[in-house]
């Protein structure tokens, strides 16, 4: 028995002599095991493939990587189409936000995990972005991660999820290393990739007083945005490939989804709603204009002169309700009209302005109401048409323009679009007691034909202005969603403002009624 005890105490010391020499490995840079932990920020496959078997070829073919990008998108940033940008050119301008591998291989810059896991706020996304975008490509790690590197090996964690690999079971081993290397923080998100989600939709994730704004705050990304095979779930895409539809496959949860609010319930009325109004409508009643971070919403975007301008919301301004499918991924995102599966779902509408060729028949045929990409000029031409130097890029100008000096004009059809592009918004959820605005009520959206004025001043064939009556322009507009009188409209007329919504929560505590004792 001593001779077991004395071989067991070898052992033991043997192991946490070996555990601090791991710690001390680690803490002094090991090559070996700073690309276990990733800090090297490299994939190794003896070093990682281990554990994370088949995941690099997984991540790689995610749609973050091949940054399956909805055609359109491109449009506000950079005045052309997502294809219309290829080469170096992408490299330089969409690259910055690539998370490494795919494309960007090609330039030196390989596939990054700490872009996503890092866990301890030192990844340097804008110098990341610095580098890459002035063409530095292979010095796009070391922007990220140089100087930060020995601080993240010496963390506490580190040093703790060294040691246990030597002294610790592997499940205990995973616990400590999901906090090293987990996955991304909504922040993480929230203020570098998706940062560009203020000006589209208002979103208020990257700001301070996030909390304040929305009542999913305290949730993280994946919490909802489902999460398989690294593809991380999203909007539903139309007239995309089916390659690209796959990848997005992913959901994002419903609002009744269990561990969510599954069975709560608005009463028998407003339940019924549900058929065709998704719960945001409601529960998004108005959206903040400037003084958020990152910026404000944008109202308009303008490349008419060969260079951007742009309006935004200097205020709190309401959504707009309109018809919801999904989200268009080879066409604009124009209004549509009601089909047998749409919703109804708050958008920001944002006019964007900008030249086209003129040569498709969709476009030609209806500028600013065609769901068609068609053929943006490129700013850098739109720009070299203004001869006169004023400026304001007119008609004659763009279409008598010869940049190749042929002697032939090179667009002489070319087109000034004024698109109104529907932008659907998620994220602001209003509550009882966090929000810009209570979630809205019966009278906020009916009572349009209450009277044969108000039928009239609704449903008229003149364009009213909203705001000679309302202060804050409502979120239902009934004949844009191609109704001829309110939906809700009873003769007698029904006075709504008299109406209000309850809610139940399954297992919820009965509320307690104060009444005065009995003696």
């Amino acid at each position: 028995m001593d001779r077991l005890n004395t071989v067991l105490i070898i052992i033991l010391i043997f192991m946490f002599a070996a555990a601090g020499v791991y710690a001390f490995a680690g803490y002094s840079g090991s090559g070996v095991l700073a690309t276990h932990y990733m800090t090297e920020q490299k994939w190794s496959d003896s070093s990682c493939g281990g554990c994370h078997i088949g995941m690099h070829e997984e991540v790689a073919a995610s749609y973050h990587v091949e940054q399956d990008l909805k055609k359109w998108t491109s449009l506000m940033e950079y005045g052309v189409d997502v294809d219309s940008i290829d080469g170096e050119d992408r490299a330089l301008s969409l690259g910055q936000l690539h998370p490494g591998g795919g494309y960007m291989e090609e330039y030196g810059v390989e596939l990054d995990c700490m872009v996503c896991h890092e866990q301890n706020g030192l990844y340097d996304y804008e110098a990341r972005s610095e580098v890459i975008g002035s063409g530095d490509f292979e010095m796009a790690d070391e922007a990220a991660l140089g100087e930060a590197r020995s601080e993240i090996q010496k963390e506490s964690l580190y040093i703790i999820s060294y040691m246990l690999d030597v002294l610790a079971p592997l499940p205990l081993v995973t616990e400590i290393h999901d906090e090293v290397n987990a996955g991304p923080r909504a922040d993480q998100c929230a203020n570098t990739c998706h940062i560009s989600e203020v000006a589209k939709t208002a979103v208020t994730w990257a700001d301070e007083n996030h909390a304040l704004y929305d009542v999913h705050a305290d949730l993280n990304c994946v919490d909802c945005h489902e999460t398989e095979d690294h593809q991380i779930g999203g909007p539903e895409l139309l007239d995309a490939p089916e390659s690209v539809a796959q990848a997005y496959g992913t959901e994002v949860k419903s609002c009744d989804s269990e561990g969510c609010h599954a069975g709560i319930s608005h009463g028998a009325m407003v339940d019924g709603h549900l058929e065709t109004l998704e719960c945001e409508a409601c529960h998004i009643p108005v959206l903040p204009g400037a003084g958020i971070e990152g910026g404000a919403a944008l109202e308009m975007f303008s490349w008419a002169s060969g260079e951007r301008e742009e309006v935004t919301h200097d205020s709190e301004f309401s959504p707009t309700v309109y018809w919801y499918s999904g989200v268009p991924y080879d066409s604009l995102p124009v209004k549509s009209d009601m089909t047998g599966d749409a919703m109804l779902k708050p958008f920001n509408v944002i006019t964007g302005v900008w030249w086209d060729e003129g040569v498709d028949p969709e476009v030609t045929a209806d500028p600013n109401g065609s769901a068609s990409i068609g053929d943006p000029i490129a700013p850098a031409i739109v720009l070299g048409a203004d001869l006169d130097g004023d400026g304001e890029v007119m008609a004659e100008e763009i279409r008598t323009y010869d940049g190749n000096s042929d002697g032939e004009a090179d667009y002489p059809d070319a087109v000034l679009r004024h698109v109104e592009m529907y932008l659907p918004v998620s994220h602001n959820i209003a509550g009882s007691e966090v929000g810009l605005a209570d979630p809205l009520v019966c009278a906020d959206c009916h009572g349009a034909s209450a009277s044969d004025t108000l039928q009239n001043v609704h449903f008229g064939p003149k364009v009213q202005d909203c705001s000679i009556c309302h202060e804050v322009v409502p979120v239902i507009d009934w004949k844009l969603l191609g109704y001829d009188r309110d939906p809700a409209a009873t003769d007698p007329p029904t006075d709504f403002t008299t109406m209000t919504i309850d809610v139940s929560i399954p297992g919820q505590k009965p509320t307690e009624v104060e009444k005065e004792p009995a003696f």
